[in-house]
């Protein structure tokens, strides 16, 4: 859900860095912040704008004392700073920001106040970004860097992390950890700990890395072999979860991601290999393992990543960033790649190049808001501290909406871009030059004063947009085009949206936090943005984790693990929340936190007829806890109570994203897909879910993009990738996230077909055989087993063969004879014989479209009949084609005939043999047994390819009647047969053979 687009900027190294490159990057804990490190300064940048606020420059008696910069780490309040050196000291520096500290301000000469500035240049996206001080960061910003003390580390430093109210520090001899408190930060002693003392570390070997996940409660040690999960209470307690055995195989990079609940480890060899965590005390489970080549289905030798350099998590653990030594990667939570720089051209690509991040990375970080990625290049940059890669990213992200799966909505730095492929026709969807995507950019004055975008809802019909910042929130029409900003900014400032945005027809309802009061706010898109104008407000008693909409009903799940049902009520002036009920899950569902989405299921008969007083009572629901799509059913307990119990089925683990159409009508309205990072897992009807008929997914579909949206009523799957452009022209490189539309059902009648349900497969095609790109599926469908049947080895015993099932389902279709041919025609003829044992002869086929009067079809059926059918049969049919296209006056068709079997051979006996059979078949005045008479013998393919025609040569003609006197048809058809009989030439034969495979392709043969 996250691709890189446009051009990567760069930042420059500001004064004071003494012309080196930065050795290592970090962001502040709230995101206002980071840091750039280089040998002998330290830098403090701003988020937005991305200036430089402070400058600290070692001497050289220092550098040369303590050692070079090495690594460097942020206070989790962000007002400090450690700095570890090459020999082995900890440097400790206070981030001051007050209005003390030395500043150029307002009162200086020449200076223009702020409020000048911003009349006269237009603010750009969060320049009003605050920070920890509540101060402005634009013009007037005052921030120090103050050197507090250094602590030397006799036993040597090989890692460090920032840990709660301490900085833990790996020692080398004694390999042994230390917690060494922050100054000015109370925080109890701790004694220094060896590892040998830890029974679960294995030899006591010392540390290499350590990192701290404060939203997990735990640390990921690295040694030179082994890698730990770490927690601590009392006293250290942890689990090795992997151990290399060979130098390749040292563990080299570590990131934690919070909302998954995973653990990304590099490696020397290039490899990432993700856990899943559970606790400090048991190993994390391995999921996956991610490699270029693994997922490009390649070897070359430009995959060759190196060794892994940096790893880094999105805050909303959506995208997992790569850093290698010859490049970088973006990768989903479970192992679908986004996008990589690796090519095999860049010897050619370009003369200069000034993007050196795309050959190699030392460190990188997600911006605030996801929607920017700073990387320091691992190769010295000229005049470039960092580049920053533009990102687009899903609005699903932030809040996932199961159950709009046909909307789709992108947001970036200042832009959100909305998919319109649904406005397409059928035969365009499928067409990847289609640009799809609305651009519509962002309000500047509320970007300017909110960014970055935390949230973006898209209506049901996509007619309404809305955003929300860091407080406040603004909506958007597509039909005219115009913003809703809030009239009072005093308003705006007071509440922030936490929980959910989501649109109920022309009503936005957001989930507030109004200083700390937890409100469900309703607001029209027709009146304007003012607390006058709210259409309802209701109070809550805990933090809003999520919402979510069904039909009339508004569900709303909290973080003390409630979940109220509102029944959306409109009024004559108004519409209100009336509370139906709710329910606890306490003791099901552990950390209401995880949650990322869920969907209601409520019976057929309770939703047209039921109370919604009583939807709780007999409703399941759908979670997504962490990556686990759970399914809740409810029952009776047995002493016969009021009491509902829920019976809890994991359906899916790994799952990224889901969807759901249970709202509309249409293919597959009762249907879920869950996407695990590698494939769609399908279940067509959650009903049978609900019933506990099945509970494992029908069908898995593989893909190779990431899935934006699915368009069920079109049978497709919208998905995207990120590529680079790249120019010799130009000196960087060009982002752009490429779509892809992937039909799917071919896939699920696969699925079903082999499974041999083929009443369950005809139900499921039966909605979509009016799309014009209907056919299209089920020659892929036909194609796909083919290959695999025919090439299997050894051969498949008929009991296993599903070739002949599929062809009884295309039978139940008008176009069956179509789809056939068209396969045939595209795939080798070496197959030919698997695919006519059970389709038939092809000259009964051929017949067959002679008798529906498909006379197109018959003729591509010919090439088939002339490679598998003895000469006489072929002769025959031959000639019972050209009668039918005679009949039918067909004649561009009866011209590429005559061509096609004119190529066959050198002399042109076949086509001879096929006149004289055709000639008792005409009647005595066609028009094409005339022409064919008149007709000058046919020459010798040979003496055409040793004397080439020429624009100057003039070949003996034969006298010939007029051609003004020639009836139009008749005209056609002698040129046809003078194409026929003298002018093919090898260049122009439409039957290719190359490697057993005979192609013809459409429309060829010479044409007048």
């Amino acid at each position: 859900m996250y691709w890189p687009y446009a051009n990567a900027r760069r930042v420059g190294a500001a004064p004071g860095a003494g012309g080196a490159r930065a050795t290592h990057v970090a962001l502040a804990r709230d995101a206002t912040m980071w840091l750039a490190l280089t040998p002998s300064a330290l830098q403090v940048w701003s988020a937005r704008p991305c200036e430089v606020l402070a400058t600290l420059e070692r001497t050289e008696h220092s550098v040369h004392e303590y050692g070079p910069n090495v690594r460097a780490e942020w206070r989790s309040d962000a007002r400090a700073i450690v700095v570890q050196t090459a020999r082995d000291m900890l440097l400790f520096y206070d981030v001051l920001s007050s209005s003390d500290v030395y500043a150029y301000g307002a009162e200086a000469a020449f200076v223009p106040a702020p409020q000048s500035l911003h009349t006269t240049f237009r603010p750009m996206a969060g320049e009003h970004f605050r920070t920890p001080s509540t101060l402005p960061m634009g013009a007037g910003v005052r921030v120090e860097l103050r050197f507090r003390h250094a602590l030397s580390v006799e036993p040597g430093i090989t890692a460090m992390a920032a840990y709660e109210a301490y900085v833990l520090v790996g020692t080398r001899a004694p390999a042994a950890v230390q917690l060494v408190p922050w100054p000015d930060l109370e925080a109890e002693t701790h004694p220094t700990v060896l590892l040998q003392d830890l029974p679960w570390l294995a030899h006591g070997a010392p540390l290499t890395q350590a990192v701290y996940s404060r939203a997990m409660a735990m640390l990921v040690w690295l040694t030179e072999q082994r890698a730990y999960v770490v927690g601590f209470e009392d006293a250290w307690d942890g689990a090795c979860f992997w151990e290399g055995k060979a130098e390749e195989d040292a563990p080299v990079a570590t990131a934690v991601n919070a909302r998954f609940s995973l653990v990304a480890l590099g490696l020397a060899n290039g490899a990432i290999h993700l856990f899943e965590f559970q606790s400090p005390a048991e190993a994390p489970t391995p999921v996956a393992r991610l490699t270029l080549p693994d997922a490009l289905r390649s070897t070359d030798a430009y995959l060759d990543t190196g060794r892994v350099t940096s790893l880094a998590y999105s805050s909303d653990g959506h995208a997992l960033f790569a850093g290698y030594e010859r490049g970088w990667a973006l990768w989903s939570p479970f192992g679908m790649l986004y996008f990589h720089s690796f090519r095999d051209d860049w010897d050619t690509a370009v003369r200069t190049f000034r993007d050196q991040f795309m050959f190699g990375v030392a460190g990188a970080f997600f911006g605030p808001g996801n929607t920017e990625l700073f990387v320091v290049p691992g190769a010295d940059a000229p005049d470039a501290l960092a580049f920053v890669v533009p990102l687009v990213r899903s609005a699903s992200t932030a809040q996932l909406m199961p159950d709009e799966a046909a909307n789709a909505l992108l947001v970036s730095d200042d832009s959100l871009f909305l998919y319109r492929g649904y406005e397409l026709q059928d035969v365009s969807i499928l067409s990847p030059e289609n640009d799809a995507w609305r651009h519509i950019a962002l309000p500047p004055a509320y970007l300017a004063a909110h960014w970055p975008i935390r949230y973006a809802a898209l209506s049901s019909d996509a007619r309404f947009l809305a955003v929300a910042g860091r407080r406040g929130l603004a909506h958007f029409s597509c039909a005219s085009g115009r913003w809703k900003t809030f009239t009072h900014a005093a308003q705006e400032q007071s509440f922030a949206v936490r929980g959910g945005l989501l649109w109920f027809e022309h009503v936005l309802i957001a989930a507030c936090d109004a200083e700390g009061e937890i409100q469900l706010r309703l607001y029209s898109r027709d009146t304007e943005l003012a607390n006058a104008h709210l259409l309802d407000l209701v109070k809550l008693s805990a933090p809003v984790v999520l919402c979510s909409l069904f039909d009339t009903s508004l569900l709303v799940y909290t973080a003390d693990n409630s979940l109220y049902h509102y029944l959306i009520t409109p009024t004559a002036e108004h519409i209100r929340l009336r509370l139906c009920g709710s329910i606890s899950f306490e003791g099901i569902v552990g950390e209401p936190a995880r949650v990322r989405a869920l969907s209601w299921l409520l019976p057929p008969s309770q939703q047209a007829l039921g109370d919604p007083a009583q939807d709780l009572s007999v409703v399941s629901l759908l979670f997504l806890i962490d990556a686990k799509l759970v399914l809740l059913r409810p029952m009776r307990t047995s002493d016969g109570g009021d009491d509902l119990a829920y019976d809890l089925q994991i359906l899916h683990e790994q799952v990224e994203t889901y969807w759901t159409n249970l709202q509309s009508r249409g293919p597959l309205h009762n249907s879920l897909w869950g996407f695990d990072g590698h494939a769609l897992s399908v279940w067509p009807d959650v009903q049978a879910l609900v019933a506990g008929e099945v509970l494992a997914p029908s069908a898995v579909l593989p893909l190779d993009a990431y899935p934006i949206c699915i368009l069920l009523a079109r049978g497709v799957v919208f998905a995207a990738e990120g590529t680079a452009t790249i120019r010799r022209t130009l000196d960087t490189a060009s982002f752009r996230m490429r779509s892809k539309t992937i039909p799917f059902l071919h896939a699920l009648l696969r699925v079903y077909l082999g499974k041999e349900r083929l009443e369950e497969a005809l139900e499921i095609a039966a909605p979509y055989r009016t799309l014009a790109y209907f056919g299209h599926n089920l020659e892929l469908l036909l194609h796909d087993l083919l290959e695999e049947e025919a090439d299997a080895r050894p051969p498949l015993p008929p009991a296993e063969r599903r070739l002949p099932l599929v062809l009884q389902f295309l039978d139940h279709f008008d176009n069956a004879l179509q789809v056939v041919v068209r396969v045939a025609r595209k795939t080798e003829a070496a197959r030919w014989p698997t695919l006519f044992e059970a389709a038939g002869p092809p000259r009964e086929l051929l017949q067959f479209c002679l008798e529906d009067g498909d006379y197109d079809t018959a003729r591509h059926y010919l090439l088939i009949v002339h490679e598998l059918e003895e000469a006489a049969v072929s002769t025959a049919l031959t000639a019972a084609v050209l009668q039918a296209l005679e009949r039918e006056t067909a004649w561009d068709a009866l011209r590429e005939v005559l061509s096609f079997v004119r190529s066959l051979d050198e002399d042109g006996a076949r086509l001879e043999a096929a006149l004289r059979a055709l000639q008792p078949l005409l009647p005595t005045d066609s028009p094409l047994l005339v022409e064919l008479k008149n007709a000058p013998p046919a020459m010798p393919k040979r003496a055409l390819v040793a004397t080439p025609r020429r624009p100057s040569s003039q070949p003996t003609r034969r006298e010939s009647p007029d051609v003004g006197t020639l009836l139009p048809r008749a005209h056609a058809l002698r040129q046809a047969a003078r194409h026929a009989s003298l002018t093919l030439s090898p260049s122009a034969v439409p039957v290719q053979h190359s490697n057993g495979r005979i192609v013809l392709a459409p429309g060829h043969g010479p044409r007048s």
